[in-house]
Parts: C-alpha cells; sequence; structure tokens
C-alpha cells in the first residue's frame, strides 16, 4: 500500500511577478480540483520572506501516492504552468520542494 506525500513547494516569483504566478496557480489549483481526485490538498499560500523581503509563493501539497503525484507533474495544464514561469521570465529560480513526514500533531479540527 502506498502512503501519502506531503509536500512544500516554495516559488519566489521576480519582483514585481507575484501577482501573476498566483493568477496562473490559481488556474492549476482549479484545474487539480475538478480534474486530479487523487491530489487531497493543492493549496496556494502567499508570504513575505521576513529574511530577504521578497515574495513568496508556499503551497502545501497532498497526494494520495507518488502515481498521483506522477500524474500531477506530467499533467499538460501542470506543464503549460511550467513553461509558462520560464517564458514571462516570472520566478528568481527552481523552486524548492520539500518532501515532509508528520511525526505529531493534526492537520485540522474541521
Amino acid at each position: 500500500m502506498s502512503s501519502q506525500l506531503e509536500i512544500i513547494a516554495i516559488i519566489t516569483p521576480k519582483a514585481g511577478k507575484t501577482d501573476r504566478v498566483e493568477e496562473l496557480l490559481t488556474e492549476v489549483s482549479e484545474y487539480v480540483r475538478s480534474n486530479e481526485p487523487d491530489v487531497l490538498r493543492y493549496q496556494v499560500n502567499r508570504e513575505v520572506n521576513k529574511k530577504t523581503g521578497t515574495e513568496e509563493i508556499i503551497m502545501l501539497e497532498t497526494y494520495k501516492n507518488k502515481q498521483a503525484l506522477g500524474a500531477h507533474g506530467q499533467s499538460k495544464v501542470f506543464k503549460a504552468f511550467s513553461k509558462k514561469l520560464v517564458e514571462e521570465d516570472l520566478v528568481a529560480g527552481p523552486p524548492q520542494l520539500k518532501f515532509v513526514k508528520s511525526v505529531a500533531g493534526f492537520s485540522s479540527r474541521l
């Protein structure tokens, strides 16, 4: 049995480009919600890095298994998003990906 995958992805847009990255990710997240049932969480967050003063997009993602992650990464919508990041020169570098494993606590009281 495959276990869930929890990912924190940090995207650092170039100055003045955060709104565009957020717009693109909103489109991707709507697609994911409607078409990728094995993506259990795909949450887009925006924050200012207190050390650098730069805006960041922090994604919290949960996949049912490795296959769900692979399917997401190979989807036409995600590939088009990744291509736009490069073509429109939107990001300062590649995203930071952190695969995390819960060791204590809880995710929701809902």
